[in-house]
């Protein structure tokens, strides 16, 4: 193992690192600081005979700049989406958890490996605040070998080029809060804030690549009106919260899915009037054949006898080939449902077509340089703006529009007035 601190420490270094495939584990100050509200102490650089630590900010070291911006070789990474939040370049990334997660439906639990060796030092009294002084050589010996148990073969390229450097793009910006409101429903994250922002940390490594949103004690998916939580995030001065929702989401999806035209107006009143009952019974009767199975009497409708026969075409066809296949082409393998059955099958798919169509108007919107959301939750897509932005509101709704599901729009003055 090789620390390098030396201009001839780094140009052997760099040899390696433009001519090789190298596995990379970063580690930061504070393990349990979100990377917005981090420094890095040093990057765990493995190449093929040899490895390399390099220093960024560890006692033990001496920081040396270099540019790593000079290869293009591959770089598997471990955590990409926090990596992408620094200010370092690095071409042609490759993101571990997605190959092992794709590969196996497993995560090696670095995190647990890590603490384990700071907290040890910790007892032994010669660790700082920051977690820099345990020594360079017992880190190079715990990470040489949590990389020796990467099996890395395939990644999924669209999570890995498209839906990671999205969701590394919305938690770097971070939500506003009111300290008083958010000590007051969270009086132990004093940690998570960093300038009067918290940060959200999206995980797409779930069956459906549906990603759940927590950190620092904040489950971010499940904030809700009714306990008072949502008021606790506010927007930056001057500016108010617009939320954008998708109405009759997962029904306009499946429309999608089925290729079958939808009224441009309300869908939930346009089933109302076929199933001949008002507005409120009609969406509680659609979810329950959505997410509980088509009925004889529900056939009658001609849009869920569609739906019917696209269920049992897709169950025919997951279980002759053994996997759910998105429309992106991710493979859901049947063997990662636990008790697999033709409406789980369904419903799986259509978080997972939700999510790529989420991923896809997001990426549009960075395409044509205007703002992406500070929260993104399932249907949902939280902005900031001021009342002058309507040009760029405009346009941000028509993005969000492009694949033919209408929103809805909410203003407010916290997170829970929208």
């Amino acid at each position: 193992m090789i620390i390098v601190e030396t201009n001839k420490e780094k140009d052997q270094f760099l040899e390696y690192w433009n001519n090789e495939e190298s596995k990379i584990i970063p580690i930061w100050e504070d393990l349990e600081r979100h990377p917005m509200n981090n420094g890095l102490s040093f990057l765990y650089v493995q190449f093929s005979n040899l490895d390399f630590i390099l220093p960024f900010n560890h006692n033990d070291c001496e920081k040396l700049e270099i540019d790593l911006s000079t290869s293009n070789q591959t770089k598997w990474i471990w955590n990409k989406k926090g990596f992408l939040q620094t200010n370092i370049k690095v071409n042609n990334l490759k993101d571990v958890q997605t190959s092992l997660f794709f590969e196996n439906f497993q995560l090696y639990d670095i995190q647990s490996k890590l603490e384990v060796l700071t907290n040890f030092y910790y007892r032994l009294g010669i660790r700082d605040d920051l977690g820099k002084s345990i020594p360079i050589m017992k880190w190079s010996e715990v990470l040489n070998g949590i990389v020796g148990e990467w099996n890395l073969n395939t990644t999924n390229s669209w999570v890995d080029d498209t839906m990671i450097p999205i969701l590394s793009d919305i938690e770097r910006l971070g939500v506003r809060v009111d300290r008083e409101k958010f000590f007051d429903r969270w009086p132990n994250h004093q940690k998570s804030l960093h300038l009067g922002n918290i940060f959200t940390e999206y995980n797409p490594y779930t069956i459906t690549s549906r990603p759940s949103n927590r950190h620092g004690g904040v489950n971010f998916s499940a904030l809700n009106k009714k306990d008072g939580s949502r008021e606790s995030f506010v927007p930056k001065k001057d500016k108010l919260f617009l939320q954008f929702d998708y109405d009759a989401y997962h029904v306009r999806i499946i429309g999608k899915l089925i290729k079958y035209k939808l009224p441009d107006t309300s869908v939930h009143q346009w089933l109302a009037d076929q199933y001949g009952c008002d507005y409120g019974e009609s969406k509680g009767r659609t979810f329950r054949i959505l997410y509980g199975g088509v009925s004889d009497e529900d056939r009658k409708i001609p849009f869920f006898d569609k739906v019917d026969k696209f269920i049992s075409k897709m169950q025919n066809e997951a279980v002759r080939n053994g996997y759910l296949q998105t429309p992106k082409g991710r493979k859901i393998p049947l063997g990662w449902i636990e008790k697999p059955n033709a409406q789980k099958f369904f419903n799986y798919i259509l978080q997972a077509t939700e999510t790529e169509f989420n991923i896809e108007v997001m990426s549009k919107l960075k395409e044509n340089d205007l703002p992406l959301p500070i929260l993104y939750t399932y249907d949902s897509f939280l902005f900031e703006f001021d009342k002058s932005e309507v040009d760029t509101i405009k346009k941000v709704k028509s993005v969000l529009e492009s694949y033919g599901f209408p929103v809805k729009a909410d203003w407010g003055s916290d997170y829970s007035k929208v």
